[in-house]
């Protein structure tokens, strides 16, 4: 009786550590035929492909695997979260015919779970050992009268405490998702504000060519806004790359990258180019300066969030709180179930409750720091597309008046 238990829970283990390596496994092999073309013998490449329609978007999962040649997770898979949605995202995103099931599919090779695998896989191990323990090690001891403690606990510590727990983590989450929507809204804002710059320049200026250097450094000072909010390993050399590139005639781009401060260079050069503007209306020049001044409101803001984490304290307490809650949890599941006389049930129960309690940390953790998955490129890109499409409007107007 006591082998055959102990082989149940020995045989639950290794079900459990197979099923999820076997999921791992299959999924990036899906996540490998998503993004590779489709073989004449490859009859389920459209239903697989229909399982993530925004396989081409980028920021998608199927877009870093490609790149990667793995599926990512952790830290290198932030790069490839910067999501832009469009029309046709939201449409496929609004879907639901088969919603459930392809979630629970997807479950296995989500990142956020592959990131919680030695959190969920400590609490995993503790329900076994409780198991182990309480069948094996303590009936063998009885058997030969010898008394062994038995690792149980009542759950009215839990009930209580449970309250107290999701409260921290509801803070923490919320506190999270407000930094990363601050973080939005002020890149909202900058980009805005950017484009009003060249809209106003073009219209109360007739010097195109000087409209032109403002929408130069209008786009400058929003890229080196994202230089400094960006890894240096990552963005450094591709910032580089692209002031060199727009300001190649001019000693203007060298400087600021040359500066101990980039963004107050960045945004000197921008107001310098703003008065440099011929303009009959000194009233106007005064009102678009406005918008410089929200602008480097803007980038305090977003500088605030970069430097300030959520305080430490209150981090490791929650931190703390969930490891001990979760790690005694298993004992007083195994006296809940035993008393159903179904304490198989203790082992899965106690992976999916880690699961999905150290997954609502995981995901406060993730957004705390935004503007790592925020698709800032989009943003300096957009600017860049925008303040040339003005200036050429007014050039093709000033060149209508002429004739």
């Amino acid at each position: 009786m006591l082998l055959s238990k102990l082989g149940i829970i020995v045989l639950l283990v290794i079900l459990l550590a197979e099923n999820c390596s076997l999921a791992f496994s299959v999924s990036s092999r899906r996540l490998g035929r998503l993004v590779s073309p489709p073989t004449s013998n490859d009859e389920h490449f459209c239903l697989s492909a229909k399982i993530d329609p925004n396989e081409g978007r980028e920021g998608s999962l199927a877009a870093a695997t490609k790149a990667l040649g793995k599926v990512p997770y952790g830290e290198t898979s932030r790069k490839y979260r910067r999501t832009v949605f469009k029309h046709d995202d939201w449409v496929n995103h609004r879907q639901s015919s088969s919603k459930v099931f392809d979630n629970l599919q997807s479950m296995f090779f989500s990142g956020v779970v592959r990131q919680l695998r030695p959190q969920v896989g400590a609490v995993t191990a503790v329900a076994a050992f409780v198991m182990g323990w309480n069948m094996g090690a303590v009936e063998l001891a009885a058997s030969n009268n010898i008394w062994l403690p038995t690792l149980i606990l009542p759950t009215v510590p839990f009930t209580l405490s449970s309250p107290a727990l999701g409260l921290l983590l509801v803070f923490r989450t919320n506190a999270a998702y407000t930094r990363w929507m601050s973080a939005r809204d002020s890149w909202s804002r900058m980009a805005a504000h950017s484009k009003n710059l060249v809209r106003m320049g073009s219209i109360f200026s007739s010097d195109q060519a000087a409209v032109k250097e403002l929408s130069k450094a209008s786009w400058l000072y929003c890229r080196t806004v994202m230089n400094r909010l960006s890894s240096p390993d990552e963005d450094e050399e591709q910032y580089r790359k692209e002031v060199i590139e727009r300001y190649q005639n001019s000693s203007i781009g060298t400087r600021i990258i040359k500066s101990k401060d980039r963004v107050m260079a960045a945004w000197k050069q921008l107001s310098l180019q703003l008065h440099s503007l011929p303009a009959s209306d000194p009233k106007a020049l005064i009102e678009t300066d406005k918008s410089i001044i929200v602008l480097g409101e803007c980038t305090s803001i977003c500088e605030k969030v970069y430097s300030s984490p959520v305080p430490l304290v209150y981090t490791r307490h929650t931190a703390r709180f969930l490891s001990l809650w979760a790690l005694t949890l298993p004992c007083a599941l195994y006296s809940s179930f035993l008393a159903q006389d179904q304490v198989w049930a203790t082992l899965p129960a106690s992976s999916i409750l880690a699961f999905f309690l150290f997954g609502v940390d995981e995901l406060a953790m993730q957004l705390e720091e935004p503007f790592s998955i925020l698709p800032m490129s989009y943003f300096c890109q957009d600017i860049l597309e925008s303040a040339e499409i003005l200036t050429e409007i007014a050039e093709e107007q000033e060149h209508d008046q002429v004739t």
